[in-house]
């Protein structure tokens, strides 16, 4: 099995993603968002509290692109349609499912499905004229625009060809391809409290705490180039749940209890 490793290739580098003001109000909250119920299970719920999905799950996750799930990646080309923002994976019975957004499983995680020997090759472009334009549903490649010429630049049937031929080793051997998107950040980020090693968010630029460090690790959802989409959220740990929450930049953390959910 072939070592993971990072191909740079000079092609291609920095693509820009369009976005306007570095604020945070300027980030919208997903639709669906898994929130823990009673201490127990996961369900999902919009950024009211409002429960959309029941509690269910062992865990769950945001609906967004998984490009596992890219077609040099996989072994059935008819399953890289569950890549897509549509579907969520979550954890039921022991199971690692994909859902679409009516809580339905769509496709159930299977090992053989994918390529082993994984080898990541990261494509940047040094060009200001270009930009993602979406995730291309048949390969979930971002799809790349000329801005000038209002062209698809990636991938079209002759950069897929050309790639392909270079590459065929890689692809073989079960290749991913991950453009990284520079968003315009927001000032926030994570800091850790000297005394208690907690974690909170402040911000960068005025060193204005906005969630206290009572958390034991956070990962952003914000200025995150890995993800396609960008979100006022973080996941942290609560030690005292033992679980991993949602929580936004406003404060709300996504933590339900029985007599906090509305019947409707």
């Amino acid at each position: 099995m072939r070592t993971s490793f990072t191909l740079l290739l000079t092609l291609i580098c920095a693509f820009t993603y369009a976005q306007t003001k570095p604020i945070i109000n300027n980030l919208s909250y997903p639709d669906l968002i898994p929130v823990l119920v009673n201490d127990s299970l996961y369900g999902y719920c919009d950024s009211l509290l409002d429960i959309k999905l029941p509690p269910v799950y062992e865990s769950a996750e945001l609906f967004e692109e998984d490009f596992n799930f890219q077609i040099f990646h996989v072994n059935k080309p008819e399953i890289i349609k569950y890549g897509s923002a549509e579907y969520a994976w979550v954890q039921r019975n022991g199971e690692r499912y994909r859902i679409n957004k009516h809580g339905d499983p769509v496709y159930k995680y299977d090992a053989a499905d994918f390529k082993t020997g994984e080898t990541l090759i990261q494509l940047f472009k040094n060009s200001t004229s270009h930009t993602i334009n979406k995730v291309d549903d048949t390969t979930l490649f971002q799809q790349i625009k000329n801005n000038q010429t209002g062209q698809i630049a990636f991938p079209d049937d002759q950069s897929m060809a050309d790639f392909k031929e270079k590459n065929k080793m890689f692809i073989d051997e079960g290749i991913r391809l991950i453009y990284y998107p520079k968003f315009t950040e927001i000032p926030c980020t994570y800091f850790s409290n000297e005394q208690t090693l907690l974690q909170g968010i402040k911000n960068k630029e005025t060193g204005e705490i906005l969630i206290k460090a009572k958390y034991a690790s956070i990962e952003e959802y914000y200025n995150n180039p890995l993800r396609v989409h960008q979100y006022p959220l973080f996941v942290a740990y609560r030690g005292d749940l033992n679980k991993y929450i949602y929580v936004g930049l406003n404060g709300t953390e996504y933590v339900l209890y029985s007599a906090q959910i509305e019947t409707h």
